[in-house]
């Protein structure tokens, strides 16, 4: 990974390297295998989890409770509080015929206009999954500036809402993402908003069919676009779980 990208991973929205995303953005997107996705019709029995804890042997999905209005800036650059639409309460990783859900509720209903006004102004912001399928390719360490865990990670799930020109191609609004951290690709996903919550949904196949998947998710809210993020102003708000990571175990 080139230094840029060395710089963006300690944040959990990053993105594709200058070098790499805007070229690879367009072929990605229209070539990205999404065409297996299918409807979830089974129902779960869904055990509730501590924020450090892991769904149990035989299940298929995995829950992280996180506490309400922990959301913090790591330093005072806004003067403003975080927004409640950044604050995470639950987060959850669960699977069905081949598909990989992904949610993300949060403290508030999540506007369509979600820039918060501030000064300086936004770039962008979201809420992103770390996912690690497979510690031997995985990237580490990933250090996040004001958290003391340090992770690695294979791929970032998340949604995107930019209020300028993010420099990873996905325009203006929200967007979901899928970034190969291996290969610095990038493509965009289908992404739901249901009143508070973000949902995604990937093929099983598109993660390299994992049987196991550790997890954590971090809200962020940056100044700079992507590729000019640097330690102090990759804005990590708000993970889930607080420490640590949780787990989920396929079927």
């Amino acid at each position: 990974m080139n230094n840029q990208f060395d710089e963006h991973t300690k944040g959990l929205a990053q993105s594709v390297t200058r070098r790499a995303a805007l070229k690879k953005f367009g072929a990605s997107l229209a070539g990205f295998a999404l065409a297996g996705l299918l409807a979830l019709a089974a129902a779960f029995t869904v055990p509730t989890l501590s924020s450090a804890a892991s769904a149990g042997p035989a299940a298929a999905t995995s829950i992280v409770i996180d506490p309400a209005e922990d959301a913090v800036f790591p330093f005072d650059l806004y003067n403003e509080p975080v927004p409640p639409y950044l604050d995470i309460l639950r987060a959850s990783v669960s699977s069905s015929r081949g598909i990989l859900h992904f949610e993300m509720q949060m403290n508030a209903e999540i506007p369509a206009n979600a820039d918060p006004g501030f000064i300086p102004s936004v770039n962008h912001l979201g809420s992103t999954f770390g996912l690690l399928t497979d510690p031997a390719t995985a990237q580490s360490p990933i250090f996040f500036f004001g958290h003391h865990d340090h992770y690695m990670f294979n791929f970032y799930l998340g949604a995107l809402y930019s209020v300028g020109d993010s420099g990873v191609g996905l325009g203006l609004g929200w967007h979901g993402f899928l970034i190969d951290l291996s290969t610095f690709t990038a493509v965009e996903v289908p992404l739901q908003i249901k009143k508070d919550t973000l949902i995604l949904e990937v093929s099983a196949a598109s993660l390299g069919n994992p049987a196991s998947i550790s997890w954590v998710v971090g809200s962020e809210c940056d100044p700079v676009s992507i590729p000019d993020e640097k330690t102090r102003s990759v804005l990590l708000v708000d993970f889930a779980p607080d420490h640590g990571v949780a787990t989920w175990l396929g079927q």
